[in-house]
């Protein structure tokens, strides 16, 4: 049986930070390196602004530097990221929003073919509350490469 498995060139790589980011980004370079692929390193930033009950929801200029600050902290944090694993050179993209929705419209506006995440393989109702990752695993138009992490 012969397969035509294509090279991947353009690889998504979701960091959120935790000790177990480094494997992923390890197995994700691991891959880039013998396909000569390029690699996106994103981290998105959730923020929920304060909601008070009762009032109209009116953007706020307070929320908007917080966020903006997260934003340059997540881009801060993610280029000394890549410094350390050795992907320097990999672009670095911190966009504001839900994980699973940037990192699906991240792939699909860079043309990605894989989307590399960690998951810690939770069940039970953890698992029925949803993931990130089964979001994207659902989603995404390309590969994804789900690491097993230990927790």
């Amino acid at each position: 049986m012969s397969t035509n498995i294509p090279n991947y060139q353009q690889i998504v790589v979701a960091i959120d930070f935790s000790e177990s980011s480094k494997m992923v980004a390890a197995r994700a370079l691991d891959i880039a390196q013998k396909n000569g692929a390029e690699i996106i390193l994103l981290h998105a930033v959730e923020y929920l602004s304060p909601l008070a009950f009762g009032d109209e929801l009116v953007p706020s200029p307070e929320w908007l530097l917080v966020e903006g600050e997260l934003i340059k902290q997540g881009e801060k944090s993610l280029r000394a990221f890549a410094k350390e694993m050795g992907l320097a050179e990999a672009t670095i993209l911190v966009p504001s929003g839900s994980p699973s929705h940037e990192i699906i419209t991240v792939a699909k506006e860079k043309n990605a073919d894989l989307i590399v995440v960690g998951t810690h393989g939770r069940r039970g109702l953890q698992r029925l509350l949803g993931s990130t990752v089964n979001s994207v695993i659902n989603r995404a138009t390309c590969d994804v490469l789900s690491i097993r992490l230990q927790h």
